[in-house]
C-alpha cells in the first residue's frame, strides 16, 4: 500500500529534521570539548543545561506549553527520558575528559548498531545476510577504534560506548513521550529534572570553577546549551516522532565523518588512520543494518 501524500510530507519533514540535526550534532563533541577542558565534565554539562533550561522555559511560556504538564499519563515516559538522557550526556561529557572529540563522535554512532540489536528486531527474529554484514562491519569498526594497539579499553572510550548503549532506550522513551506532549515540553522537563542531580554530582566529584573561568567559556556553553541542547534536540525529537528510530540514526550516518573534518578545522588535529579505518566500516555497516528497517518503533 502506497503512503499518502500527507504521510510522505510527514516523512520528508522527519528526514529534513534528521539532516539538520546531523550537521549540528557533528559540532557537539567539539563545542563540549572546549568547556570540558576548562570546567570539568559535569560542570560543563551543568552550565550548558542551565542555559538550555532558561531558553526552554521561556520558549514554552511563549508557546503556552505549560498546560501539557497536566497530562499525567505522560509522566512515566518523561521520567524515563530524563533518566536515560541525563545518564547519556553525563557519560559523554566525562568521556571528553580522557578521549578525543573524534573518538566520541565515532563511538556514539554505534547507537545505530545497538538500536537495531535491542529495538530493531522482533523477539526471536534471526539476522538475515544483509543485517549480518552490517553487524559485522560495525563491530569490526568498533574494535579498530576501541582497541587500536592492545586489548585495553581506555576510560573515555568505554564511557562513550556505554552512552551509545543507553542511547536507543533514551530515543525510545522520547518517541513515546512525544506522542503525548510537544518536543519543547519533553526537553524542558528533562532539563529541569536533571539540573539538581548534576549540580550535586559536580559538587561532589569536581572542583568548582571560578566565575571568570565560566565566563571565559560563555561562547561554547551557549553553543552547546542553545544550539545543541535546544535546537538540535527539538529536531531530534521531531524526527523520532515522524520516522522509525533506526531510520533517524541511519540518516545521522555522515555526522561522525563530518566531526572528523571539523576537529581538523577547529583543533588542527587531522584524523588518524585508526579513526578513518574504524569510521568507514561503521558508517557502511549502518547502511546495511537499516536497509530493511521498516517497522516503526
Amino acid at each position: 500500500m502506497q503512503p499518502s501524500k500527507l504521510d510522505q510530507k510527514h516523512q520528508r519533514k522527519g528526514e529534513l529534521y534528521s539532516l539538520a540535526l546531523s550537521i549540528i550534532e557533528a559540532h557537539f563533541p567539539i563545542f563540549a570539548f572546549f568547556s570540558v577542558s576548562a570546567l570539568g565534565g559535569l560542570h560543563a554539562y551543568f552550565y550548558s543545561l542551565v542555559i538550555a533550561a532558561i531558553l526552554l522555559i521561556a520558549w514554552c511560556s511563549i508557546r503556552q506549553k505549560f498546560s501539557e504538564l497536566k497530562r499525567t499519563h505522560a509522566y512515566k515516559n518523561l521520567a524515563l527520558t530524563s533518566l536515560f538522557i541525563t545518564s547519556l550526556f553525563s557519560l559523554i561529557f566525562l568521556a571528553l575528559q580522557t578521549t578525543s572529540p573524534s573518538h566520541v563522535a565515532i563511538i556514539l554512532f554505534l547507537q545505530v548498531l545497538f538500536s537495531y540489536l535491542f529495538l530493531g528486531r522482533k523477539p526471536g527474529e534471526k539476522l538475515d545476510r544483509t543485517h549480518l554484514i552490517g553487524v559485522i562491519l560495525m563491530t569490526f569498526g568498533a574494535l579498530v577504534i576501541l582497541f587500536p594497539n592492545q586489548f585495553t579499553l581506555k576510560l573515555g572510550d568505554g564511557l562513550a560506548l556505554l552512552a551509545a548503549v543507553i542511547a536507543p532506550f533514551a530515543n525510545l522513551f522520547q518517541k513515546r513521550a512525544r506522542a503525548d506532549v510537544s518536543s519543547e515540553t519533553i526537553l524542558m522537563v528533562r532539563s529541569i529534572i536533571a539540573l539538581p542531580f548534576l549540580y550535586l554530582l559536580a559538587k561532589i566529584f569536581e572542583v568548582d570553577p571560578g566565575w571568570s573561568e565560566i565566563k571565559a567559556q560563555a561562547v561554547w556553553l551557549l553553543l552547546t546549551g542553545g544550539l545543541v541542547f535546544v535546537v538540535s534536540k527539538i529536531f531530534w525529537v521531531e524526527a523520532l516522532h515522524r520516522l522509525p528510530i533506526t531510520k533517524v540514526t541511519a540518516l545521522f550516518a555522515f555526522s561522525p565523518l563530518l566531526t572528523l573534518g571539523l576537529v581538523y578545522f577547529y583543533l588542527d588535529t587531522p584524523p588518524t588512520w585508526v579513526q578513518i579505518l574504524g569510521a568507514i566500516p561503521i558508517v557502511i555497516g549502518s547502511i546495511f543494518i537499516t536497509q530493511k528497517a521498516s517497522r516503526n518503533l
